[in-house]
């Protein structure tokens, strides 16, 4: 695996801090990771995300989102060697490159899909939802994640996802708490070994 695709169910569930936690994760494998952007909202602000997961890893980012032809970018980046995480934009059905959708864009990758869900009432069904959408996409998804577990969540909330999980046969990884994107780097790093991903990544 060289290639990890992670989308949300819509802007501002937390897949940004979900990209810099899978990306903790592999590095302490041993992967050398680099975080990439192949697409921004219109309006949105180029490496916002980005920044953001440099500032909580460490680690160097990439925005091809300028780039002609910003699948080919991350193919080219691939071949180098390094282990990629791709982060969508905006709600995983959105349209980024002409007509394809971050799920698209992982299924011609050959790359697991990690969708990221809210915890807000109603997630359950939205991500049910969402990870059917994407099979139709052709996308192999392999990981669901709670992102902005609120402070102070009951067990209920807690394990809203494995729900999910059960649903659609896709491993339930972890969740993170709000408010994570404001700490620093190292304190960021010891609260990701919460997250399991599978042991073939």
């Amino acid at each position: 695996m060289s290639i990890v695709v992670v989308a949300g169910l819509a802007s501002g569930v937390g897949k940004t801090t979900a990209v810099a936690a899978i990306l903790q994760v592999l590095r302490r494998r041993g992967r050398d990771v680099v975080p990439v952007k192949v697409a921004r909202l219109a309006g949105t602000a180029a490496k916002t995300d980005i920044n953001t997961v440099e500032k909580l890893t460490g680690s160097k980012g990439l925005d091809f989102s300028d780039e002609p032809n910003p699948i080919a970018a991350v193919q080219e980046l691939q071949a180098t060697g390094k282990t990629i995480i791709v982060e969508g934009s905006g709600g995983l059905s959105v349209p980024l490159i002409g007509h394809k959708t971050i799920a698209d864009i992982a299924a011609e990758l050959h790359a697991p899909l990690v969708v990221v869900s809210g915890m807000a009432p109603g997630a359950v069904s939205l991500a049910v939802q969402a990870v059917e959408f994407a099979r139709a996409c052709g996308a192999k998804v392999e990981g669901l994640i709670g992102g902005k577990l609120p402070a102070g969540a009951d067990l209920q909330t807690r394990l809203m996802l494995m729900k999910v999980s059960n649903a659609t046969n896709v491993p339930f990884l972890g969740s993170i708490n709000d408010g994570v994107g404001n700490l620093e780097a190292e304190e960021f790093a010891k609260l990701t070994t919460t997250i399991m991903l599978p042991p073939q990544w």
